[in-house]
C-alpha cells in the first residue's frame, strides 16, 4: 500500500480516535480507507445520470407537524410508479421515520427526493442509491 500524509487539527484527530475505537476499526488508516472509498461511492453515484436504479430515502421530521406527514402521503402517491413501499415509525416522542423504497430510473428518483428535502417540516433526508442491471 501507498503511504500517505494527512495534516489534521487536533480536535478532528481526537474524533478520529473515538470513532475508531467505537466503530472497531484496528487502526486510523482502517477508518480512513472506509471513509475515503465511501465518499469515493458517493461521488460515482452523484455523476450516475441515466438508468435504472433502487433506493432506500430515509425522512426524520417532528412528530408534532402532522401535516408533513399527509405532505409526504401525497408526494408517494404522485411517485406511486417509483415508490414500492414505504414504512412510518415514532422516533420517541419527538421525531418520526418515514422509509421509502424505491425502483425506477435515476432522474425521476433524485426528482422525488429533491420534493421531499424542499418541503418544510423535514429535519434531515437521507438516501442510498444503487444501479440495477438492465434485464
Amino acid at each position: 500500500m501507498t503511504v500517505i500524509s494527512v495534516s489534521i487539527t487536533k480536535d478532528l484527530l481526537r474524533k478520529l480516535d473515538e470513532f475508531v475505537g467505537k466503530r472497531g476499526y484496528s487502526s486510523r488508516s482502517e477508518a480512513l480507507r472506509d471513509s475515503v472509498r465511501e465518499a469515493l461511492s458517493e461521488y460515482e453515484l452523484s455523476r450516475f445520470e441515466k438508468g435504472k436504479v433502487t433506493a432506500t430515502v430515509t425522512v426524520i421530521s417532528e412528530h408534532e407537524r402532522h401535516d408533513i406527514d399527509e405532505r409526504l402521503m401525497r408526494l408517494r402517491h404522485e411517485y406511486d410508479e417509483i415508490v414500492s413501499g414505504n414504512m412510518h415509525i415514532h422516533l420517541g416522542k419527538a421525531y418520526c421515520l418515514e422509509i421509502f423504497i424505491t425502483e425506477g430510473e435515476v432522474e425521476e428518483i433524485l426528482d422525488f427526493i429533491a420534493r421531499i428535502r424542499a418541503m418544510r417540516g423535514t429535519q434531515q433526508v437521507k438516501y442510498t442509491m444503487m444501479p440495477l442491471a438492465e434485464e
